[in-house]
């Protein structure tokens, strides 16, 4: 009966069936990915050597001007190109002809095939969401797409309790672009005597300065530092100001596109901000447009959600702008499926698969980062 040829034509048609319904849920249960939908964030049938795309990160320059004057015309170039390689996963199962004889009639309890398909699309799901947070670029790292992490290091021994904010450090991508401040040139204000990074000796992200100082630099903010005002180096303690700061310094530096759209935070984080709030206000505000995708736990601050995430490491958080990243697919699909074929090495086994083929772009000055630096 389970290898009757109706039961085969079954099986053949389900699995794309099911990876459709997977893709849906999968992208409806997790607040980032549900955003990236929303928002048309994840591209399909991405094609070409490597995925690549262009950075704003100059304007030209205002020069003075007095009647009657010669003016010299350049021909200013104000992108700069990002390109990373594609990465790929697989989860992958069989099922033998043995067991499928074995798995039919009044005494199956559980379809093993179907929950095998369930069970790989489980994973990759989970696996995929884990690997936005990693760092592409780790030499650990080489075969996996590039997450968050690739592009939010900090300079080693430059950050001490005083700073509000670490130095960025990272080469991002194939063509080793550097988040370093400053790495194109430009220049910042030095003003305000107390910095929020010693070594930097700037007033950023606080103060003014030309857009090619900063265009690849994320905010690194150490929650821990002394320099809060709140007379402690806990999170719990300093969480609504460094939420704030990260917001303010965001949407400072990058203009109103710039706003996050989430913070997420580990577990460990997102109690210590709930905890901050009740000793505050008891009240806690859902955030709107993530209850309208259908995750009423979203807190609000001044328009950002506050969420947690399970993939999300201990005592960090991220500020996530979604507009300024976009998931690529080299399929049709967010993930692909193979299969059932039959393998006559292993008696017309059943083989199955399902995996993904593409990588995720992301404009860094666009995010943030916080955890305890120092």
């Amino acid at each position: 009966m389970i290898q009757s040829t109706e039961w085969v034509g079954i099986v053949h048609s389900t699995m794309p069936y099911y990876l459709d319904g997977l893709v849906d849920v999968t992208t409806r249960s997790r607040l980032l990915l549900a955003m990236l939908r929303q928002k048309g964030r994840i591209k399909l049938n991405s094609s070409g050597e490597y995925l690549r795309w262009p950075v704003f990160f100059s304007l030209p320059p205002m020069e003075t001007y007095s009647d009657g004057g010669v003016i010299d015309f350049g021909n200013h170039n104000p992108n700069k190109t990002l390109a990373v390689d594609w990465r790929g996963y697989v989860v992958t199962d069989s099922m033998s002809i043995k067991q499928r004889a074995m798995n039919a009639g009044a005494q199956q309890i559980v379809n093993l095939f179907q929950q095998k398909q369930n069970v790989i699309s489980q994973a990759l799901m989970e696996g995929f969401c884990g690997e936005l947070y990693g760092d592409g670029s780790a030499a650990d790292r080489s075969e996996r797409i590039h997450g968050l992490e690739t592009f939010l290091g900090a300079e080693s021994g430059t950050t001490t309790a005083a700073d509000r904010v670490a130095k960025p450090s990272a080469l991002y991508g194939l063509t080793n672009a550097s988040t370093e401040l400053g790495a194109e040139g430009g220049w910042w204000s030095a003003k305000l005597g107390t910095y929020n990074n010693a070594n930097l000796a700037t007033d950023w992200p606080d103060g003014q300065g030309s857009s090619e100082y900063d265009h690849m630099s994320p905010k690194l903010i150490n929650w821990s530092s002394n320099a809060w005002g709140t007379g402690s180096t806990t999170w719990e303690d300093n969480s609504w100001r460094v939420v704030d700061a990260m917001i303010d310094w965001l949407s400072y530096t990058g203009g109103a596109e710039a706003k996050p759209d989430v913070i997420m935070l580990g577990n460990d984080m997102f109690r210590g901000y709930k905890n901050h709030q009740e000793a505050k206000t008891r009240i806690n505000i859902p955030h709107k447009p993530s209850a309208d995708l259908g995750f009423g736990d979203v807190l609000n601050h001044d328009g950002v959600g506050i969420q947690k995430d399970f993939d999300c490491p201990p005592l960090t958080g991220y500020g996530l702008n979604v507009d300024k990243m976009r998931v690529h697919s080299l399929m049709s699909k967010l993930f692909y499926s193979k299969g059932p074929d039959e393998d006559p090495h292993s008696m017309w086994s059943y083989l199955i698969g399902t995996g993904f083929f593409g990588n995720v772009e992301y404009q860094p000055k666009y995010f943030a980062k916080t955890k305890n630096y120092a």
